[in-house]
């Protein structure tokens, strides 16, 4: 009897760690989880998110915005005599010496996971693999992901190919910013016309099943069975090997509020299981809320060097962020003035206004002055002062002048008077 009972706590814990999230989260099934808000990097709910997982093909998301940001669509890349021979798993059948654009082979990389375009791509932008791969190290320690390290654009296993949750959001997030990333990865389906070494054009759909699901499998999400199809999302990438388990960085948007879920080593559909209970969690629990708009005035500050008492401040843009649901009459503001000196220019940033929830910074934005000051009272009198010293100098020297033009003109009437006065007495 002891043994059931031990046997059935040991069940049951299991099964709470299994469901191991930040206080107040929905339950997750998958090893690693992330949810961040799109607009600032907030992170939502998480579980794991700062563990070290393989990626699997959740790499392409970095291997395409690099290559969008390196190319153009209109490229022509050749596939080389190595790439369809030497590459495993997923792939569009690239025959040695076809050629593509780049528009294409990022479809085939993003849609269906065509390991061969992404080593395409690679050697065609980064010269061969290892160097491509750099590349994409750099990127990543440029958004700040420091937990991650890439050996290939495809995300076929290696033992030093790995990333974080938290790190494949943010990668995700800034590949969202793209105008070019966003219409692939929301695009359903897609053709490959004729190539030079294809008589046929290559049709192919997304795998990522929030944005088309026509099959028969189903999720558990609120206590019902649902397909994995997700109204409100708008696409990213999915991922599978067996190491790393079936991973997905999927995006949704919503009243205003854009959210970004990362999960990674779940079995079979508990991503979209996972990703459904994270984007509903979110929508749900928060929202985007205006705390200030554009050209907003916010006050009259004063200027350090000069006399001119004050000059207004008003905001550089608009200000929003993602908060939890009734509680924005929480939300205060404290304003920060720098040091104005003179002269200053109109849009000059003079401070900053901070936003806080729960002693948290939740939003910042400049202040500028909406004028531009060329100097103060003081200066502008020390500008005139020479000018109106110059022209009462010029009075002084008119009337000095006028005074001794005067003293003269009398001195030679005197002396005329008593030449004429001499005259008339020798008369």
């Amino acid at each position: 009897m002891i043994k059931r009972v031990l046997a059935f706590v040991l069940i049951i814990l299991i099964f709470l760690i299994n469901f191991t999230l930040v206080y107040g989260s929905p339950p997750i099934l998958s090893e690693s989880a992330v949810l961040i808000d799109a607009t600032s990097g907030t992170i939502l709910a998480q579980k794991n998110a700062d563990k070290k997982m393989y990626p699997a093909s959740l790499t392409k998301i970095m291997t395409a915005i690099i290559a969008i940001e390196m190319g153009e669509l209109t490229d022509i890349l050749t596939v080389d005599e190595q790439t369809p021979h030497e590459i495993d798993g997923s792939h569009i059948a690239l025959e040695p010496g076809e050629i593509l654009t780049l528009k294409d082979l990022l479809y085939a990389l993003m849609l269906p996971s065509a390991n061969d375009a992404a080593s395409v791509i690679a050697k065609h932008y980064g010269n061969d693999i290892n160097s491509f791969a750099e590349i994409m190290n750099e990127k990543a320690r440029e958004l700040g992901a420091y937990n991650t390290n890439f050996v290939n654009p495809h995300g076929l296993h290696h033992s030093d190919h790995y990333t974080t949750a938290v790190d494949m959001a943010l990668i995700t997030r800034y590949a969202m910013e793209n105008e070019v990333f966003r219409k692939i990865v929301e695009t359903i389906r897609y053709e490959i016309k004729v190539t030079n070494k294809k008589d046929e054009p290559r049709y192919f759909a997304t795998l990522n099943r929030l944005l088309h699901d026509n099959g028969y499998n189903q999720i558990y999400v609120d206590g019902f069975y649902i397909s994995p199809y997700y109204e409100y999302a708008t696409g990213a990438k999915t991922g599978y090997t067996p190491e790393a388990g079936n991973c997905l960085a999927a995006t949704a948007f919503k009243d205003g509020t854009e959210l970004i879920a990362v999960t990674m080593k779940g079995v079979s559909l508990e991503m979209y299981q996972d990703v459904h209970n994270l984007f509903n969690f979110g929508f749900s629990e928060y929202e985007s809320a205006t705390l200030v708009s554009k050209n907003t005035f916010i006050d009259n500050v004063k200027i350090q060097n000069g006399d001119s008492k004050e000059i207004s401040v008003i905001t550089e843009s608009d200000l929003t962020a993602l908060i939890k649901k009734n509680s924005k009459q929480n939300i205060k503001s404290n304003v920060v003035i720098d040091t104005i000196n003179l002269p200053l220019e109109k849009n000059s940033v003079v401070g900053k206004i901070e936003y806080t929830l729960d002693n948290e910074v939740i939003g910042t934005v400049n202040l500028i002055s909406p004028i531009s000051v060329s100097s103060t009272d003081s200066e502008n009198q020390g500008i005139f002062l020479p000018i109106l010293k110059f022209i009462g100098y010029l009075l002084l020297v008119a009337a000095i002048s006028i005074i001794l033009l005067k003293i003269y003109n009398d001195i030679r009437i005197k002396l005329n008077r008593k030449k004429r006065k001499r005259r008339y007495t020798n008369y």
